[in-house]
């Protein structure tokens, strides 16, 4: 939400945190064959060089970094964790020398830290690599703000994201929409697999309902080229300009999209959510329903409010109710009933369930 980020001062920089941690990297030229070892769980992976043991977890990153490597860098992340799982459960040997290929096809070099006398590994990088100070980049963003008048050059605060990305946020001045939206500038740590992009936080003004965020999906800078800042922010604002203006037409469209029973009694019978909850989605439904009509945008801001303002369910449950209430106000409550529900990384489906799934 809009509201759950700390100020920018010197004192409680994360930006200079990272700086000062990547400066204190070490850094290992793979330049002789190495041994990659699994762990039993597969959740951890040693990688020695000339007797060198470097430690590290089994995650987007590495799975990303020396999957693609080994097995194809066009193909999406999704594809090759599949791939890695199933080599990991039926010849994890097999997998080891795959992984272990990769540092003799391709030349490398692992950055990695200790700590308690382990060598862990920070990331991946190739000789092409442009490593870059992120309180440089941040001075330099700031003063390209100022030649804009879509970006206030001020801090809002900033958030430490889940995979420990920092991400600063600015005001965005675009006036005349029903949406607010916050520019998330995220800070690419020097490990190979991160780019400069933009996270957007979203609200609506009329109740401060927060939407799900929305990340551009054109525009990001890898480390790996000339890069002009003033062309980034540019896109990157155009974006945004151009999804308030989209989600606009979605408001207008889903106020005049009257609610279809059967979908609602549908979408309350596939809804994982304990009879209490449902009921406050019912009652919430009333309310917008009594002062913008029984329409789907009524059902998305009954939605997006009890995520944004019911104290009484849990974090996970309101986390969900804002993206279901953001997806049927980008797409309509019927596309949303006919997606395909699949389970989630844990094993267990989301907020909607699949069409006749039975309860056990």
């Amino acid at each position: 939400m809009l509201n759950q980020r700390r100020v920018y001062n010197e004192k409680t920089n994360p930006i200079q945190a990272l700086v000062s941690r990547e400066n204190a990297m070490q850094q290992l030229n793979v330049e002789l064959p190495v041994k990659v070892r699994l762990s039993e769980n597969g959740k951890n992976v040693q990688i020695v060089h000339n007797g060198v043991v470097l430690n590290g977890a089994v995650e987007r990153p590495l799975i990303h970094q020396l999957g693609g490597r080994a097995w194809g860098n066009n193909q999406g992340f999704t594809v090759i964790e599949e791939l890695w799982q199933q080599k990991f459960d039926h010849n994890r040997a097999e997998l080891e020398q795959d992984l272990a290929g990769v540092f003799s096809r391709n030349d490398l070099s692992i950055r990695y830290h200790t700590d308690k006398g382990q060598n862990k590994i920070y990331g991946i990088v190739t000789p092409h690599f442009v490593d870059v100070n992120q309180l440089e980049f941040r001075k330099n963003f700031i003063e390209q703000t100022r030649q804009t008048t879509a970006l206030i050059p001020e801090s809002q605060g900033f958030r430490v994201g889940r995979f420990g990305e920092v991400i600063e946020y600015f005001d965005f001045d675009s006036s005349g929409f029903q949406t607010e939206f916050r520019y998330g500038l995220v800070y690419a740590r020097n490990n190979g697999y991160e780019a400069y992009r933009v996270n957007w936080e979203r609200l609506v003004l009329i109740c401060t309902n927060g939407l799900t965020g929305w990340r551009g999906s054109n525009f990001s800078w890898k480390h790996t080229k000339e890069f002009d800042l003033a062309e980034f922010i540019a896109s990157t604002v155009k974006e945004g300009v151009g999804n308030q203006k989209f989600l606009e037409e979605r408001i207008t469209a889903s106020r005049n999209t009257q609610l279809n029973q059967n979908w609602i009694q549908e979408l309350m019978a596939r809804l994982s959510l304990i009879p209490p909850s449902k009921n406050r989605i019912t009652d919430r439904l009333a309310i917008e329903a009594d002062q913008v009509g029984y329409n789907e945008w009524a059902l998305s801001q009954s939605l997006t409010w009890l995520g944004s303002h019911e104290k009484a369910l849990s974090f996970r449950s309101q986390r969900q109710l804002i993206d279901l209430g953001t997806s049927i106000l980008e797409h309509s409550l019927d596309e949303v009933l006919e997606e395909e529900s699949k389970p989630c990384y844990d094993g267990y489906y989301g907020l909607i369930l699949p069409k006749g799934f039975k309860r056990g």
